[in-house]
């Protein structure tokens, strides 16, 4: 071999250890990059020069081995450190930290994929997150109804500021106690005697008779509905209407609250009489439906509604307005309630108070009064909202209906002013009506057409719009009646005002009505082989021929890491490691030197065997 071969080897030693310093150098400059995976140098002989391959043994001789000297040390691999580097906290939400598993999935100019644990994101001009090099951050985004769409990668964007969102009510949920204690007023008896009698105060309902009003001057022949209001006189032979006049319902009271403001121009919206007593029972919130089981024993004067005079009693030109059972069903019509106003057109002076009226339940002056006439019932209010958001306040009256064997029978009753009949040339409060059944231990037990609905037709809403009520949380035992909502769903329209990340990479977006949407969702790449991936400048990797292919995953599933906003991975380098290779390296690369010194001085003295 001669004394040239321990010069390259030690030659090769000085090499290995100085590229081991080159590693150990780069590690220590990036102490402080963040999500920088640490690295380190293996080394292996570099050739074998063999003098003999050795000898089996046999029966005379033990048998030799071989006889081999290396010429040196080589780099044999560089090895990548994935361990995760501990989280450091920042405070803003748009670092992002991966603690397990995984990559960042960046998007490049050319529109190709790139991958970083780096997570130092920060808003673009557009609201988009992008890394410190201007590469977008991609995710999952979401559809028109904040639904995350998986499979597909996307530019993830937090419009803050900018989106507006509204979510429907599409239901409510109350609770509270019905009172059983309360005894039903017979209504089958209470018809009998009002038919039988002819009597309207044993009716159990409000009943509002107004005076008679006549259809020609001289006040002999009774209004009926077809009669214009235009020719509408009193007894004292007064015209109350012209074409142009508005009337006004102002001081209507119902069950103790007093109703929206409503106006009726004669006219435009309607001419009739009988289209006027139309219109005052929708806007009175009176309930027609036929499904009301005591309006069969009824005669037809006492069915809900508002109608123009009777056959029995005879007292046609009167308006007739029977409401609905329950004491909070109550209807207060004073004197001044409905009153007329000029208008716009010219005409006869109208009367400023046309109408006046008499009530079955003038005479009650408590609500214990009310309720032994017209049966107990409790009201609640709640408000919903329309597709745009748009709020509607909805009133909704449980009244005891029936006592059985099995329990009592209660009956709710649906109205909304907001309803956009309610706004409209007849409008109408009603929303609907149904039943509630509670058994005889105080349990809910079935309710009947839960589902009410709003029409929001001329208000860019969508239409009709339904709500289920949930009655399942009502109880009846001999408590007082009490009920409120629950809950229920729907918000009224709000920006986007704020965001969190959370653990799964999930963005929820905060508005400023109180509701959370999805905004979208981090994904992570992983690899099967993550030392096989290639490094590139800037803390970026690409994958490598032996990393296998980027498989996109949701954190926190198959494997997948999480995500920890507002912190950045720092990186793994161990300093102390380092310095203790960086010891080593020196002096292996100094005792290599020295190997080289050595063979000089021999080379040298050999040559000086020859003077």
């Amino acid at each position: 071999m001669g004394l040239t071969s321990s010069l390259f080897a030690g030659l090769s030693g000085m090499k290995t250890n100085e590229f081991r310093m080159d590693v150990i150098g780069n590690n220590i400059a990036n102490v402080n990059t963040h999500a920088f995976k640490s690295q380190r140098v293996t080394f292996q002989s570099q050739f074998s020069s063999t003098f003999s391959f050795g000898s089996a043994p046999s029966a005379t001789i033990g048998g030799t081995n071989p006889v081999q000297i290396g010429s040196g040390s080589m780099v044999g691999g560089m090895a990548r450190d994935f361990s995760v580097g501990a989280p450091e906290s920042t405070g803003l939400k748009t670092d992002l930290a991966v603690q397990g598993q995984g990559l960042f999935i960046l998007e490049k100019a050319d529109g190709s994929q790139i991958f970083s644990r780096d997570g130092s994101f920060a808003f673009n001009k557009e609201n988009f997150l992008v890394s410190q090099h201007g590469l977008y951050l991609s995710g999952y985004g979401i559809d028109s109804n904040f639904n995350i769409v998986e499979g597909q990668l996307d530019r993830i964007r937090i419009p803050i500021g900018e989106i507006t969102t509204a979510a429907t009510t599409s239901f409510a949920q109350f609770s509270g106690n019905l009172d059983a204690n309360q005894n039903v007023k017979a209504a089958n008896t209470r018809a009998a005697e009002a038919i039988a009698g002819t009597d309207p105060t044993l009716v159990p309902r409000t009943v509002l008779t107004s005076q008679v009003l006549y259809s020609d001057l001289a006040a002999t022949v009774p209004a009926v509905a077809a009669t214009a209001l235009t020719s509408l006189y009193n007894a004292a032979g007064q015209q109350l209407f012209a074409n142009g006049n508005v009337i006004n319902l102002a001081e209507a009271n119902k069950g103790g609250a007093n109703l929206a403001v409503k106006q009726f121009t004669v006219g435009t919206t309607g001419t009739t009489y009988g289209e006027l007593a139309t219109w005052l029972e929708g806007v009175l919130g009176i309930n027609t439906s036929a499904n009301l089981i005591d309006m069969t024993a009824l005669s037809a004067d006492y069915n809900p509604g508002a109608n123009i005079g009777s056959s029995a009693p005879a007292d046609d030109g009167t308006i007739r307005i029977v409401g609905n059972i329950g004491h909070e069903n109550n209807i207060i019509l004073g004197s001044k309630a409905i009153t007329v106003e000029q208008g716009t057109a010219a005409g006869v002076p109208p009367v400023t108070t046309p109408f006046q009226f008499a009530s079955s339940t003038a005479s009650l002056t408590t609500t214990d009064e009310l309720k032994a006439k017209l049966g107990e019932s409790i009201r609640t209010s709640f408000r919903a909202y329309d597709s745009l958001g748009n709020p509607m306040n909805i009133n909704v009256t449980m009244v005891k209906e029936t006592t059985n064997n099995g329990g009592h029978i209660w009956r709710y009753f649906a109205e909304s002013p907001d309803d956009s009949k309610g706004l409209g040339v007849m409008p109408d409060t009603v929303l609907g009506t149904g039943t509630i059944v509670i058994d005889s231990f105080g349990q809910f037990l079935s309710a009947t057409d839960q589902v009410i609905s709003i029409d929001r037709a001329d208000t860019g809403a969508s239409t009709p719009q339904s709500i289920t009520l949930d009655f399942s949380r009502m109880n009846g035992f001999k408590l007082p009646s009490a009920m409120s909502l629950l809950s229920q769903d729907g918000f009224q329209s709000g920006t986007l005002q704020d965001y969190s990340i959370g653990q799964d990479g999930v963005i929820v977006g905060s508005f400023d009505n109180g509701l959370t949407r999805d905004l979208g969702q981090v994904v992570l790449a992983t690899f099967r082989n993550y030392e096989g991936l290639v490094s590139q400048e800037g803390n970026l990797f690409k994958g490598g021929p032996n990393s296998g292919n980027s498989l996109v995953k949701k954190p926190l599933e198959l494997g997948a890491g999480s995500i920890q906003s507002a912190a950045l991975e720092l990186s793994n380098v161990d300093l102390s490691r380092e310095f203790i290779n960086l010891i080593i390296s020196s002096t292996g690369f100094s005792a290599s030197s020295r190997v080289i010194q050595t063979s000089d001085r021999l080379l040298n003295e050999l040559i000086a065997l020859s003077r």
